[in-house]
């Protein structure tokens, strides 16, 4: 049709086009034969092409929503038209850049979303930082917690990805969001005040831009989790490890009591409907926070341990994956007694690194050095030291940890410094 009737097609009528294969695509049952999903894909990629080949010569003329609405169609279809059209994705985000001021919030959420799932090239990066910036000045006294944490989690996304640190625009966003959601959580409606998902998504985004909010919001958030936490929900739990684990993260101060409510409620949960991974973010950080204590450790593990009867069953070490093994040693590590400790404490110690060996060894750290801490780790190397650097959690306040080079001797952990700093056990 369109090779047929080129005067009759326009920019208009070609994303609408890419909008609804998008939507269709996305709602289309993939459960067939490999040949058949790969003989689709391949068809789907002749055809994107064909379109995007009559679309680029006419990307100025596309208006800010048609723009946004094409972005997010291509990374719904999992399309880098720059492989297809090179040049038709820079084309499309200078055209947003150009009309930014005419984007409205729908605008700016599908725009991050779709920055978030394709690769980014310069002109997106421009476009991320345009986004910002509009974020930062725009009116959201009317949207929603939901919104806020979309926006938040799509704009943490984009930046992930993306070679640009975050910056001042970024920074004013997050302001602006974090203004938003405290007034959701003081608002009168019940139905406006934030759900668990949302105050779970919202504070992930900000641990992975790394912005601490103010005290003051950190404990309405962690609050409004304690007052959720008898609603039934299935994923609960998974949402309260989200939310301890950013507090973790960003060292927020919150009320011992609140935290105390939301570890019962993890440990109150049916074992059969909480993920591992909600154990093991729970336990590393309460360990991080100096809530975690050698009795709570313990309930964690027994909870994480296959049953008896199914231990013949297992063919591997363990059901964890690395990740949270990684997590359940350093919390651990926290727990180690001093040298001076007693001999009933050391053996308690003992026990829960017994128990925790069952579940699986400990992962072997990558060789892969980031950042500042990459001379520091070649140095250990020439001075011929055992040390594992910071691989795991990326948030974890050291930059390597020296090993116990004796029965006596305690692991020493090195920090470059910096505002970050390890919140350990008094004398250690």
């Amino acid at each position: 049709m369109c090779a047929t009737s080129k005067s009759c097609v326009n920019h208009i009528h070609l994303t609408a086009i890419l909008g609804g294969l998008a939507n269709a695509w996305a709602a289309a049952d993939v459960c067939h034969a490999v040949q058949t999903q790969q003989q689709a894909v391949e068809d789907l990629h002749r055809f994107t092409a064909k379109i995007l080949v009559l679309l680029q010569p006419v990307c100025k003329a596309l208006r800010t929503r048609e723009a946004s609405n094409l972005l997010l169609s291509l990374a719904t279809l999992s399309i880098d038209p720059s492989s297809m059209v090179p040049g038709t994705l820079d084309a499309i985000a200078q055209q947003l850049l150009d009309n930014m001021d005419y984007a409205n919030m729908q605008d700016l959420v599908d725009v991050l979303t779709g920055c978030s799932m394709l690769h980014l090239t310069p002109c997106c990066e421009d476009l991320v930082r345009a986004v910002s910036r509009q974020l930062a000045v725009a009116d959201l006294s009317h949207v929603w917690s939901s919104q806020v944490a979309t926006i938040a989690h799509s704009l943490a996304l984009a930046h992930s990805l993306a070679t640009i640190p975050i910056a001042a625009p970024s920074i004013r966003a997050l302001d602006a969001l974090c203004e938003r959601f405290g007034v959701l959580l003081r608002s009168h409606q019940a139905a406006e005040r934030p759900s668990a998902q949302s105050i779970a998504s919202f504070m992930w985004a900000l641990s992975k831009m790394k912005y601490a909010p103010s005290q003051k919001l950190a404990m309405s958030m962690v609050g409004r989790m304690v007052s959720l936490r008898c609603l039934p929900g299935k994923n609960m739990p998974t949402h309260i490890g989200c939310v301890l684990l950013a507090c973790a993260q960003l060292r927020l101060l919150v009320k011992q009591t609140d935290i105390e409510s939301l570890v019962s409620q993890v440990l109150s949960s049916n074992q059969h409907q909480v993920d591992e991974q909600a154990h093991t973010n729970t336990a590393w950080s309460l360990a991080v926070l100096g809530c975690l204590h050698n009795q709570l450790f313990d309930t964690f593990l027994d909870r994480l341990s296959l049953p008896a009867d199914r231990l013949a069953e297992v063919s591997v070490p363990s059901r964890l994956e690395d990740a949270g093994l990684g997590q359940l040693y350093q919390a651990l590590d926290w727990l180690q007694p001093s040298s001076s400790a007693s001999a009933d404490q050391q053996e308690a110690w003992s026990s829960l690194q017994g128990k925790l060996r069952k579940l699986g060894p400990r992962p072997t750290p990558t060789k892969r050095y980031h950042g500042g801490n990459s001379k520091l780790c070649s140095a250990l190397e020439e001075l011929q030291l055992s040390f594992r650097p910071k691989v795991v959690i990326q948030s974890y306040g050291a930059d390597a940890v020296i090993e116990s080079q004796g029965n006596k001797a305690q692991p020493i952990i090195l920090s470059l410094g910096g505002q970050d700093y390890i919140k350990n056990r008094l004398g250690r």
